[in-house]
């Protein structure tokens, strides 16, 4: 019930303005391409290598009407499925004090609202990743089969939506080889688990990442291509409102890494800045997709959201403030 009341309002003011973009926002050049690739036949759609997951799932809700809101109901569907299991994750990473401002940041960021209205993979692949990092948590905590089971299931879903997305499964295997002995218990049948997501992603994607390490590797973005990204996260309007919203993003997340000095005694929060390191810096110095951004936003949003809470009371009235102008500029002249 408490987690339920801690996110009412968020995910209601979440749903209004999903909503004003689902009813007011027309089909672009990227959600055309998608559309396009789902109406392959049905038989082919598994072969196909971009998402095969969501082609399928889009397949299948297209059936019944081809309206664009319609289309974007499905991204919106999965959204909130996601937003009702997320907080679950968020008090994992911060606790039960972090958690509450982390789900303000992470439901209203004007990223995450296009990004889960969007004709794209997004929100499956943010679902795919919460479902993942709740059953982790869980299977630490409790050590049950039945949440290894399902950490399982949705790590092999998650590489049908995307083979990147193999990254938090290395990510948590390292986690648990940094914390083996905190979790000596649970290592045997962590690792056996590894066997049928590795043999996923080398048949799916290994050519894929073959041609990563031999070519992209080297290749990465320069750095007004990172501000720019990374501003993307908290306004996605013309300068200097990109270069604000980053700014004051990147000042409360490095106040939060301030709160995770103990990582090595704490896995907590070595999970915490695994999680959110590992895919922002693929995100921003290499592979510019969308969902990597996503992936990292609930490890972020904790972040700043601990990072506001070692302020004094004014300086936290200023933090929310501030974020509350970027943020609200960001969705009205979107809206």
């Amino acid at each position: 019930m408490a987690q339920l009341n801690t996110l009412r309002l968020p995910l209601v003011l979440f749903l209004v303005l999903a909503v004003l973009r689902v009813v007011g926002t027309p089909l672009d050049v990227e959600g055309a391409i998608v559309l396009t690739r789902s109406e392959i036949p049905l038989r082919d759609v598994m072969l196909f290598p971009y998402s095969p997951a969501y082609l399928l799932l889009l397949h299948l809700w297209s059936g019944v009407s081809h309206a664009v809101p319609w289309l974007r109901l499905l991204s919106l569907a999965m959204a909130c499925g996601a937003l009702l299991l997320v907080p679950r994750v968020l008090r994992g990473l911060g606790g039960s004090h972090a958690s509450g401002g982390a789900i303000w940041i992470l439901a209203l960021s004007p990223f995450f609202v296009a990004q889960m209205v969007a004709i794209s993979p997004s929100a499956l692949a943010f679902l795919t990743v919460v479902v993942e990092l709740l059953c982790f948590f869980e299977y630490l905590r409790a050590g049950e089969a039945r949440w290894l089971a399902g950490w399982l299931v949705a790590a092999l879903v998650s590489l049908l939506v995307h083979g990147g997305l193999y990254y938090l499964v290395l990510s948590l295997c390292l986690g648990m080889m940094i914390y083996r002995e905190r979790y000596e218990g649970r290592q045997r049948w962590w690792w056996l688990a590894q066997i049928p997501p590795l043999g996923l992603f080398l048949l799916l994607s290994g050519s894929q990442f073959e041609r990563f390490v031999m070519q992209r590797v080297s290749q990465i973005n320069a750095p007004a291509v990172v501000i720019n990204q990374w501003g993307g996260l908290g306004s996605d309007l013309a300068r200097p409102w990109p270069e604000l919203a980053g700014g004051l993003l990147a000042i409360l997340i490095v106040s939060g890494l301030l709160s995770c000095r103990d990582s090595r005694r704490d896995p907590r929060h070595g999970l915490l800045l695994l999680g959110a390191v590992v895919p922002s810096v693929i995100w921003l110095v290499w592979l510019p997709h969308d969902f990597y951004a996503l992936s990292a936003l609930p490890f972020l949003a904790v972040l700043a959201s601990m990072g506001i809470r070692l302020y004094p009371q004014w300086g936290r009235q200023l933090a929310w403030a501030a974020l509350g102008v970027v943020f609200c500029t960001a969705h009205w002249f979107a809206l």
